[in-house]
């Protein structure tokens, strides 16, 4: 135990040669412990913690799963890359391997950064077993035989990689020692973690609102609503304002910027908790259309930032505590149009301007403990690669101290960048949109935030493509690896 909990164990040997455990600032444990002849194990009956790993690879990998069997293979042909102390770890609970491992450094960075500079391609991984609390996003977390410890509704009952620790020696002694011990119980607790699924533009008018009317209101989002309603805190830009007196769909009226009242359900269906207020598109049905729609999302507990009532309240960010995370959404609009800004009396997007004001909130935040999550919703460009300004704009919002830098705007995905050790994803693709005239206009990306004690852990990726002018659905295996072998060749890793 001292291998995966150094804060609370160090190792001791016993005459007999067995491990035993010492451990500190606990109390009285450690003396029950050593009076009683307790020692750890790796099987038996009287469990004290469980341990949960993660195998992962460079986050620019190509491959998804590994089954348990092929991670024995590679443990026993010394194919993983491991630190010293997992290395150990893992001669105690599997048995010695025929190779020795590839050595990794500890620490988080230079971990990341010698797994990196091991793998020379999107594929075959360099692949490393590691406590799932030190996964950092510059990591891409493989399922093993389907499952991984960054799912929402993660059991790690039947999970190959949990590594349950036990105490073995005198009954007696046993009892004591579990009566007194305050814990860890494990390095992965799920109350200390908090998803966020961030998602691309978002409109329920045209050919959108054409199929809902057709096939239902939940149509659009059959496959994308349980990726969002597995999260704690589901994300969506839908661009369009709500009006009474939105007319009847119809897929060919470009001039139909609007969306009925009871499209409302299809949001709340998803289990969107915040909605980005920056889109372009906000005030196309008028200002007292977005005043409506303020009052509908107030009404079904939406949150909102990134625009507002009026400039005051369009600055203001969106704070969200949960699970000892603290969380700040910000979020801002650089390319208008005029009537799409809020101004001091008039509803609308926040405008950006020459980004001061929001670097300034984002760094107030920063500094306050928050973890800051900025959007913008930046000119489109319909490719994968990013423009130059469109780099300098979102790199400094990392700079700024922001976590995470996404764009709202992009109806074709974009690469992303770990600018400053701050994870970037310049563009996302569509969720809610009826462009099917090219293929990068139908792919997309939803992208799922795992925050643990306060910082972000890790980072996947949900992919989709458009059907039917309204409806994404998961792609194929061949499609998923087309599109992040483009965004990642359009990416920047330095």
């Amino acid at each position: 135990l001292a291998l995966v909990a150094p804060e609370a164990f160090t190792w001791q040997a016993n005459p007999a040669g067995a491990g035993v455990a010492d451990v500190g600032d606990v109390g009285d444990v450690a003396d029950v412990a050593d009076v009683a002849d307790v020692t750890l194990a790796f099987s038996g009956e009287s469990a004290l913690a469980t341990w949960v790993y993660a195998a992962a690879a460079p986050f620019a990998t190509l491959q998804d799963e590994v089954s348990s069997t092929d991670l024995q293979a590679a443990w026993q042909a010394g194919r993983l890359y491991l630190t010293p102390e997992t290395e150990q770890l893992l001669r105690a609970a599997w048995g010695s391997p025929a190779q020795p491992a590839q050595p990794l450094p500890a620490g988080d960075e230079a971990l990341a950064t010698a797994l990196w500079a091991a793998q020379t391609g999107y594929d075959p991984p360099a692949l490393t077993l590691l406590p799932f609390d030190a996964l950092t996003p510059r990591l891409k977390v493989l399922r093993v035989d389907g499952l991984a410890p960054i799912d929402p509704a993660f059991d790690p009952a039947g999970y190959a990689l949990s590594i349950p620790i036990y105490l073995a020696g005198d009954p007696a002694g046993v009892a004591q020692v579990l009566a007194a011990w305050p814990g860890p119980t494990t390095n992965r607790s799920a109350a200390l973690i908090t998803t966020v699924g961030l998602t691309g533009p978002a409109g329920m008018r045209r050919a959108v609102a054409d199929r809902m009317d057709r096939y239902g209101i939940n149509y659009p989002g059959e496959e994308t609503g349980p990726v969002l309603q597995a999260v704690d805190i589901a994300h969506m830009s839908n661009e369009n304002a709500f009006a009474s007196d939105c007319p009847p769909a119809d897929p060919n009226d470009s001039d139909n910027v609007c969306n009925r009242d009871e499209y409302l359900s299809l949001m709340t269906w998803m289990g969107i908790d915040v909605n980005e207020m920056t889109g372009n598109h906000l005030n196309d049905w008028g200002p007292q259309a977005l005043l409506h729609t303020f009052d509908l999302y107030a009404a079904n507990n939406i949150q909102t930032f990134g625009g507002g009532r009026d400039l005051a309240s369009a600055a203001q960010p969106l704070l969200i505590e949960h699970n000892g995370n603290r969380i700040a959404f910000v979020g801002c609009n650089p390319v208008g149009p005029y009537q799409g800004w809020a101004r001091e009396n008039y509803p609308g997007a926040l405008p950006c301007d020459d980004y001061s004001a929001i670097k300034a909130e984002i760094g107030r935040l920063a500094a306050a403990g928050y973890q800051v999550i900025a959007t913008i919703q930046y000119l489109e460009d319909y490719q994968y690669a990013v423009l130059d300004e469109q780099r300098q704009a979102f790199d400094g919002l990392a700079a700024a101290g922001a976590a995470v830098v996404s764009g709202s705007h992009a109806h074709h995905p974009q690469g992303f960048a770990f600018a400053g050790g701050q994870f970037v994803h310049y563009g996302l693709g569509n969720l809610l949109a009826d462009q099917m005239w090219s293929l990068g206009s139908r792919q997309m990306f939803i992208d799922t935030y795992t925050f643990y004690e306060g910082r972000l852990l890790n980072v996947d990726l949900w992919t989709g493509i458009n059907e039917d002018y309204a409806r994404v659905r998961r792609m194929t295996p061949a499609e998923r690896q087309a599109l992040l072998q483009a965004v990642f060749e359009a990416s920047y890793w330095d």
